[in-house]
């Protein structure tokens, strides 16, 4: 691949480790994601691009809130690289919610129109299930866990390294993971919570739920953005793999620990990489791809059609 726009990777969510979020782990690399982050990186260089010259990864801590991570992390890289390269605008390949980092630094009052090609792949654009199962109630049922998702296994392997808790994990997700609040499934996503009485299954409108995102919801009204700020999009959803679709729940006394019920199973579609539903991440415009893949591999097919692509 021959291109003289600069490229910027930015991982996914647990796609970035370093003593920044966990001491000891040392200088910035890709973590749980280590296996296709390597890979990934690896086919851009085939591809003749030169790491720190025309290529740069973007490292961040995933618990801080997107907002933030948008106006102070990749701003600042943006800059850097266009001083570095002598050219006006970079384009972005973003795995999963790094693109909603991406999104919001191109639909901010901050943007500088520097950013010429937009790359999505599983982003979540309309959020994501299993942000919504751990805030209302520090878990995922059992039903849901038979094939853990890559962002649920996670959550977990989370959970029980930095919480000295087994219980009341809500509060320590809110208090030390602000961001994950910024995946729960938006408007666009449609209604994802049910119950059931007298045999007869009933869905739980948005509107009358206690979590909701209107951080997303904010994002996704203003996607006009992108293309009225000349910004080409090009989205990658990957289907094949059981993701979380939508979740049964029953009332719960506890208000504070079952914000919106207590969930008791969860329904799977097809329609999806193992995290994100195709209507996830469909859900704003662009190019679209579909690959049947999961998450992780969705990264690594992707970017053998990037040569046709950038």
């Amino acid at each position: 691949m021959q291109s003289k726009t600069p490229l910027i990777y930015i991982p996914g969510l647990f796609g970035s480790l370093g003593t920044e979020i966990l001491p000891g782990m040392g200088s910035w690399h890709f973590g749980p994601s280590h296996y296709t982050g390597k890979r990934f990186v690896k086919q851009l260089l085939d591809y003749g691009y030169t790491m720190n010259t025309d290529l740069f990864i973007m490292f961040y801590d995933w618990r801080q809130k997107v907002d933030d991570l948008a106006l102070y992390t990749l701003g600042p890289l943006i800059h850097k690289v266009k001083q570095v390269s002598g050219v006006p605008k970079v384009n972005l390949v973003c795995h999963g919610t790094g693109g909603l980092i991406a999104r919001t630094y191109a639909q901010s009052d901050s943007y500088d129109y520097s950013i010429n090609h937009m790359i999505l792949i599983g982003t979540p654009n309309a959020g994501l299930i299993p942000a919504f199962s751990y805030l209302n109630n520090g878990s995922i049922p059992i039903t849901c866990m038979s094939n853990p998702d890559f962002i649920s296994l996670n959550l977990n392997l989370y959970l029980q390294v930095f919480s000295k808790s087994n219980r009341m994990h809500t509060p320590f997700l809110r208090n030390s993971f602000p961001s994950l609040a910024q995946f729960i499934p938006s408007g666009d996503y449609g209604d994802y919570l049910f119950y059931t009485y007298k045999n007869r299954t009933y869905s739980i409108p948005q509107h009358y739920m206690s979590l909701t995102n209107p951080f997303l919801d904010d994002l996704n009204a203003k996607a006009h953005l992108l293309k009225d700020r000349h910004i080409e999009v090009t989205l990658f959803g990957g289907i094949g793999e059981d993701t979380t679709e939508s979740l049964e729940v029953i009332p719960a006394c506890n208000a504070e620990k079952y914000h919106d019920g207590k969930i008791i199973s969860c329904h799977q579609s097809n329609q999806g990489d193992g995290c994100s539903l195709l209507r996830s991440v469909f859900a704003i415009e662009g190019q679209q791809y579909i690959l049947n893949s999961d998450y992780g591999e969705l990264l690594l097919q992707s970017a053998n059609l990037l040569p046709s692509i950038l």
